[in-house]
């Protein structure tokens, strides 16, 4: 049992459908709806958009200690809920299967059609899933894109919304259909319209609502579920939108006052360094769990900010203040170096210097190797990478974390992949130096990789924390 919330993440206030669903039959689970109505509709909008605006709400609703996220939007769901649902350790709940599976049960002729944005009829998941499971079914499909725009602004039942659905729905066939999936969450704010204009003989298939189905199923075999007599539950309600606008919207669907926070999502990170080397690792890190990456090759002009730091924190804080006061963007600053045990952790924090002002790699290198060529037993070369990182806001305390990776020194420089000491680290008992590993092998075992995924698990949080 857990009395974790449940996030719902929609564009805009089509996900309501679910969360009304859920508070009818799951009155005791504690909810967090995210509607994303400041850059509503989705469905226009290319794939990496889609991608890159859903993950700013899966990361909003992570920084709240959800125990699982409902896609309450198809669009989400058909450009991204698989490459989402992979890098996360919840589960997440599309809408698309639920509702396929909500048409195939109430057809009588197999004989459906599915209505949705541009970008989830683009995809064509409905009707493939469709026709994995009933490959003799006929899918009509139809975006109605102008559905969407009309439900963000309010208009549910004049004469307006009742021109504007029977002219979007014309395009179906009579007769083509008997049971129509309404492939978008906002839909079922029309329902009474839609159905007007079909014909009471039409099958409406609420995608969202067939989904809380798979949320109760998920709930129980995952033993997840909040206590039946749960009576301290929640539900916050949280907008990119005007706050008054969606609380007009939702208070008339759910038949209750709500009242919601209007917050901003998704603010770009600023990566204090201009190493090619560097950037790729942290693209690589952050960029899949949807963060938006700017690096110091974004702002050429910036001053060089001195490293005088005793420590490797110290020397990564003072980078990650200095740029996050000229910017007042959230900043990742690290600092990194080799410690050799037989140097007494040398080079350490002067790892990029060792060899003098502004020496080459190379350079480095060499010295290290000069230094160590009396260590004949490789088991006395015991070395290891160090990276601290650091995540700066003005207005919050700092988030610091670091990692290791073990290691000696080798005997000569081998490879030619990566950058720095890797030509001469031997990565921990493998015999490779990190200049020989590929850069997936690099991304999983780096100290700069194991300071991230420590940071990864703490950023949504850390975030979204008031201001300090």
């Amino acid at each position: 049992m857990s009395a974790r919330p449940i996030g719902i993440l929609d564009s805009g206030v089509g996900g309501l459908s679910v969360a009304r669903e859920m508070l009818r039959r799951m009155p005791e689970e504690s909810l967090i709806y995210i509607g994303d109505s400041a850059r509503a509709p989705y469905g226009p909008r290319s794939n990496a958009e889609i991608r890159q605006f859903t993950w700013d709400m899966v990361n909003f609703l992570l920084s709240k200690n959800v125990k699982l996220i409902i896609f309450a939007c198809n669009t989400a769901t058909a450009v991204v809920l698989d490459e989402i649902s992979a890098q996360l350790d919840i589960p997440v709940i599309g809408v698309i299967p639920a509702g396929v599976r909500g048409g195939l049960l109430a057809t009588r002729t197999k004989k459906l059609a599915v209505i949705g944005t541009d970008a989830t009829i683009k995809s064509g998941k409905y009707a493939a899933l469709i026709h994995a499971v009933a490959p003799d079914a006929e899918v009509e499909s139809l975006a109605c894109p102008e559905f969407v725009s009309l439900i963000e602004s309010g208009d549910l039942t004049s004469q307006i919304a009742q021109k504007l659905v029977a002219d979007g729905l014309q395009a179906l066939p009579a007769g083509s259909y008997d049971t129509l999936i309404l492939g978008c969450t906002h839909y079922p704010l029309l329902h009474d319209v839609i159905q007007k204009v079909v014909g009471p003989d039409i099958a409406l298939i609420d995608a969202g609502a067939q989904a809380v189905n798979d949320v109760e199923v998920t709930l129980k075999d995952l033993k997840i579920a909040a206590l039946a007599d749960t009576k301290n539950a929640q539900v916050q309600y949280f907008t990119t939108g005007a706050a008054e606008k969606f609380d007009a919207i939702a208070s008339l669907f759910l038949g209750k006052s709500v009242m919601s926070t209007s917050v901003e999502i998704g603010q770009p990170l600023l990566i204090a360094t201009q190493n090619p080397g560097k950037i790729a690792e942290f693209e690589h890190a952050l960029g899949v769990r949807g963060y938006r990456i700017k690096t110091l090759l974004d702002f050429p002009n910036f001053p060089e900010i001195e490293e005088t730091g005793a420590t490797f924190a110290e020397n990564a804080l003072l980078k990650a203040r200095a740029l996050a006061q000229l910017t007042k963007n959230v900043v990742i600053a690290d600092d990194s170096g080799l410690c050799v045990d037989v140097l007494d952790g040398a080079p350490g924090i002067y790892s990029h210097r060792f060899a003098g002002e502004n020496p080459t790699a190379d350079e480095n290198n060499q010295k290290l190797l000069r230094e160590m060529r009396a260590v004949s037993d490789l088991r006395a070369r015991r070395a290891h990478f160090h990276a601290t990182l650091v995540a700066v806001s003005c207005s919050k305390t700092p988030l610091i974390v670091s990692a290791d990776w073990p290691g000696y020194i080798a005997f000569e420089p081998k490879g030619t992949g990566g950058f720095g000491y890797n030509p001469i680290f031997l990565v921990g008992e493998t015999g490779k130096t990190a200049a020989e590993l590929t850069l997936e092998e690099k991304n999983e075992l780096s100290h700069r990789a194991l300071a991230l995924k420590k940071l990864l698990k703490e950023l949504p949080n850390w975030l979204n924390k008031e201001v300090l």
